[in-house]
């Protein structure tokens, strides 16, 4: 709203008692009482049944968390001089989204290209891509990743693994706008890429790799220039970042993994994505049998480490993730688009695997977290449908040993597309094994996601995926308090005097499936706002 003289007086007046209430003495300990929710696993949320009390330090540590009582030791922090803020009936604390996968140098196209394969002549990539990434420089680039964060925040997002693009001085601007936002936390990477793609925008390998180390290098030094608490996670982190192996020969490959080793640091890419990039990755590297297996014979899955999509994936691949201890970003929006899939990520966690939620902005839509969390459940129940004996999407396990014609997939021109098809044949199928016999209820119990799932994933398991798992993603005491508070009303979420659907169960889910960033009220990083 801020200084709009055409804003009544009335509504600006609640407005701004609004945002003081919900700003607390910078520096000092406070605390909120009210509806404190969280989702720390599958299937279990906690806070809806009383009010809660969270008492957060002047470092934004969590202090304390009174899931009883908090009332009285509300009562009992005031008498002490504490400020505790008090939400409404209707307001709601939640941990802050985090996004585990979003292209921040693809935002001038967001909303766009979705429509087109992800590697045709004039695909995704080809047509939006690569030309959106090649603009941005160090004149360009800040007004983008500007509106990214801004987008981000907004929607309560408040860390994020984030794609750069493969230009070191474009990249080191959004470490820059992050620095001067205060979030969202960060991971970044510089894209790195030495081949299939377009000139002017591929790079030499030296050159990747000189940029990358000197990328990793000053991204810590700005973080270490924060003074941040000791304990807490970073405000900025690099991540190397191979684009995924299409674009990367072997030679880049080997030279990343060296760094990730060198530097301890995060390393993000792609991972059995779409079937033409399958068949493309697989006539480059004839000697692996998986993506997974290519990526960790170059070092490059490692703990901690996380691979985008995930969706076609061979029969072990999922095992050899969980051997190295790389995560999983869930895509759900993008993966409608261009994967033709949907990862079973129940039966992943079960399995011990790591996997966190990702927009994927601009492969996804929308920078909000709320909209990938809802794809998220949707495509669950698309794992529910009875499929017939031998019924697969695009390159899906029960595929024939001979190429069918959904595997046909296209490839760039001028590459060995026969032998990436022939390749591709060879391969005992990816995706989900579907069982035609299972009856509705083994599907649900083996694949469904509620929406309090979505915010579990959204939160919790996006910070285990991340590695920041005993720092942030719920409200226990020793996590930094990084949070969001939602608000339950109009014109979005309505309320009826006499109405039903108003308990505190009722409202959160309203928010869930309906709620947007008209309802985020205001956004906590580290304790501050």
């Amino acid at each position: 709203v801020g200084s709009d003289l055409s804003v009544p007086r009335c509504l600006w007046t609640c407005w701004l008692a609004t945002q003081m209430a919900l700003s607390p003495p910078a520096g000092t300990t406070y605390a909120v009482l009210g509806h404190i929710v969280d989702a720390p696993q599958l299937d279990v949320v906690r806070g809806l049944d009383e009010p809660s009390l969270v008492v957060v330090s002047g470092s934004g540590e969590i202090e304390s968390v009174h899931r009883a009582g908090a009332a009285d030791a509300a009562a009992s922090l005031e008498a002490s001089g504490v400020t505790v803020i008090r939400l409404g009936q209707r307001d709601f604390l939640v941990p802050g989204f985090i996004d585990c996968h979003v292209h921040a140098s693809q935002w001038a196209y967001m909303g766009t290209g979705i429509d087109r394969p992800l590697m045709a002549d004039d695909g995704f990539l080809a047509k939006y891509a690569f030309p959106a990434e090649s603009a941005l420089n160090a004149q360009t680039a800040g007004e983008v990743y500007r509106a990214a964060i801004d987008d981000m925040l907004r929607n309560g997002t408040t860390t994020a693994l984030v794609w750069g693009s493969a230009r070191l001085d474009a990249s080191e601007e959004y470490v820059k706008a992050v620095v001067e936002r205060g979030g969202p936390r960060s991971l970044i990477g510089k894209v790195s890429m030495d081949r299939h793609c377009p000139e002017g925008y591929v790079e030499t390998t030296a050159q990747s790799l000189a940029d990358t180390e000197a990328f990793v290098l000053r991204t810590k030094a700005a973080n270490d220039a924060l003074g941040l608490p000791a304990g807490s996670p970073p405000l900025v982190a690099p991540a190397i970042t191979p684009r995924f192996l299409p674009t990367c020969t072997a030679e880049l490959l080997r030279g990343l993994g060296a760094l990730a080793e060198k530097h301890d640091c995060f390393v993000q890419s792609h991972l059995s994505e779409s079937c033409d990039e399958l068949a493309f990755s697989s006539s480059l590297f004839p000697g692996f049998r998986s993506d997974a297996a290519a990526f960790a014979a170059f070092g490059l899955l490692r703990r901690p480490s996380l691979m985008a999509h995930c969706v076609h994936l061979q029969p072990g691949e999922a095992e050899l993730l969980l051997q190295h201890g790389c995560a999983m970003a869930h895509c759900p929006t993008s993966n409608f688009f261009f994967a033709k899939e949907a990862l079973p990520v129940r039966q992943m966690l079960q399995l011990g695997v790591k996997v966190g939620l990702g927009t994927d902005v601009a492969g996804g839509y929308s920078p909000a977290m709320l909209v990938s969390l809802r794809h998220a459940v949707l495509a669950s129940k698309t794992l529910q449908f009875r499929r017939a004996k031998g019924c697969v999407f695009q390159c899906g396990v029960g595929a024939a040993g001979a190429l069918s014609p959904q595997r046909e997939c296209p490839v760039p021109s001028g590459q060995p597309s026969k032998r990436a098809r022939a390749t591709a044949a060879r391969t005992e199928g990816f995706g989900v094994d579907f069982d035609p016999a299972a009856d509705e209820a083994t599907l649900r119990d083996r694949h469904n996601l509620s929406h309090t799932d979505g915010l579990h994933l959204a939160t919790q398991a996006g910070a285990d995926a991340l590695g920041f798992g005993g720092s942030l993603g719920s409200f226990d005491a020793g996590k930094r308090f990084d949070a969001v508070v939602w608000a339950a009303e109009g014109p979005n979420v309505r309320c009826y005097r006499g109405g039903v659907a108003e308990e505190p169960s009722d409202l959160l889910h309203k928010l869930l499936t309906n709620g947007d960033d008209r309802n985020i009220k205001a956004v906590y990083i580290g304790g501050r706002r």
